[in-house]
């Protein structure tokens, strides 16, 4: 039976792979709106994929542990970054195991709606000679990966709406900064600048939880594949 993607408490315990920061805000996202929590895995701690998974370790782990619940026929939603190189075979492996899987550098939806602004925007600045574009990046002193999977994926979104030239970024980790990301579009007379900085991180926990609650209704419509945030909007 399909379930209705807003229906949580039809949906099967959670397991979170990755007890962190993320990992536990999500856990208390899902169960402030009325899920189950089944295990939160900590590093090194053994475990077996099962219901549904948030995984969020790693730039090293990621790759096997999105893989071993594919493998297991469990549908999993990722939040690692720093190992999206490799996308492409969790998207066969996902397609060829009849297995929903989901993957994002950033939940929160208002970082998803500066990807598809700063997406047209360059279709602007491309056409006005002179300007040149960065993205700078600040998080916490805890963070591994640099730079952040929310900058890369700017950064890609600025090229797919027709920037010729590079985009540098600029990663600085400081203190407990959530996350702060601004793309600038620089020139001798003016500076035009999108920004967005993270309150708390409450917006991706709650954006996860969005996207834990679409994967399952996509794996149970044998909709199978490896899903992002333009599917998710998309849909």
């Amino acid at each position: 039976m399909t379930v209705d993607s807003d229906s949580i408490q039809s949906l099967p315990p959670l397991t979170i792979v990755g007890a962190g920061k993320l990992g536990m805000a999500v856990a208390e996202a899902w169960q402030r709106q009325g899920g189950a929590l089944g295990e939160c895995v900590t590093k090194g701690q053994p475990w077996s994929p099962k219901g549904l998974v948030f995984e969020a370790t790693s730039p090293e782990a990621a790759f096997d542990n999105v893989k071993r619940c594919i493998d297991a026929g469990v549908p999993v939603v990722t939040g690692s970054t720093g190992w999206l190189e490799r996308a492409p075979e969790i998207e066969a492996l996902a397609v060829a195991q009849g297995c929903a899987a989901f993957c994002s550098t950033n939940f929160s939806p208002g970082v998803h709606a500066l990807n598809l602004i700063a997406e047209h925007a360059s279709q602007v600045f491309q056409k006005m000679p002179g300007y040149n574009a960065s993205i700078s990046e600040v998080h916490h002193i805890h963070k591994k990966d640099a730079p952040s999977g929310t900058a890369l994926t700017l950064a890609e979104h600025v090229k797919n709406g027709g920037w010729p030239g590079e985009v540098a970024i600029e990663s600085e980790r400081r203190g407990e900064v959530v996350g702060l990301h601004s793309l600038r579009w620089d020139s001798d007379h003016d500076v035009v600048a999108l920004h967005h900085e993270a309150k708390s991180r409450v917006g991706f926990a709650e954006g996860a939880v969005w996207a834990l609650k679409w994967t399952w209704k996509q794996h149970e419509s044998k909709r199978f594949g490896l899903f992002n945030m333009n599917n998710l909007f998309d849909s």
